[in-house]
């Protein structure tokens, strides 16, 4: 389980994140949503280690790793997946997703190449993989930004606004990634959307953010999306 206890976060003298408390199970999906501003990305951000939290404590399956750097919580089992995917667009398809393997660190493989299965979620990646990362589209770079992720093995899987920008096809497309990816592979997965839709068809649950605190929780199965639209709204 990862769980946040009453965790903040601050920039400088700005406090940005207010005692949140939010917990994903295995195998899991839960979706994060609210306006623009309210810290969605710094609470990504500062569960895995890109950002120091000022108080509270993040735990992975029982033990504390709000300190511990990011590389030790990617070993451990942690992908995040960035708003604006952060690949390298000089680089082609298949060296992005080699960038992925050194987060195995001890669980590596004699093999150090790209598992079958991330082809198999994204074939395009397979086409594509002599292609520099910054000639392809933005739905192709979603594709890239997941695989690479998934290649670190993860046991959590965070991703801030995979369909930002995406056309509706591919948005399917990683829908169905993301379900196999779910039951399969067994990752738990927090996402933070504004696409509602999406998010209720994929997450069992939800947690509302406004001003850097959590104001409202439930399961998506028993909350139409209209009741929560007025979170996201100007």
């Amino acid at each position: 389980m990862l769980k946040l206890e009453n965790v903040s976060a601050a920039y400088g003298q700005s406090q940005v994140l207010w005692d949140v408390n939010l917990e994903i199970k295995d195998a899991e999906a839960v979706t994060l949503i609210g306006r623009n501003g309210v810290g969605k990305t710094t609470l990504l951000r500062t569960i895995t280690g890109l950002h120091p939290v000022s108080g509270g404590g993040v735990r992975l399956d029982g033990e504390q790793v709000e300190h511990d750097p990011a590389f030790t919580r990617a070993r451990a089992g942690l992908a995040y997946v960035p708003q604006g995917r952060g690949l390298f667009s000089h680089l082609t398809v298949h060296e992005n997703l080699l960038m992925g393997l050194p987060a195995l660190g001890g669980r590596e493989t004699a093999k150090r190449e790209i598992p079958a299965l991330i082809y198999d979620l994204f074939p395009i990646l397979h086409d594509m993989a002599g292609r520099k990362a910054g000639n392809l589209s933005g739905g192709q770079q979603q594709q890239v930004a997941i695989g690479r992720a998934l290649v670190t093995q993860p046991r959590y899987l965070l991703l801030d606004e995979p369909t930002e920008g995406i056309q509706p096809s591919i948005v399917q497309d990683i829908e169905r990634a993301l379900l196999r990816v779910r039951w399969e592979l067994r990752v738990a997965v927090l996402l933070v959307e504004q696409y509602l839709d999406f998010a209720w068809a994929f997450a069992d649950r939800y947690y509302v953010m406004q001003k850097g605190r959590v104001v409202e929780t439930g399961l998506t199965a028993d909350t139409a999306t209209q009741a929560v639209q007025r979170y996201l709204g100007v």
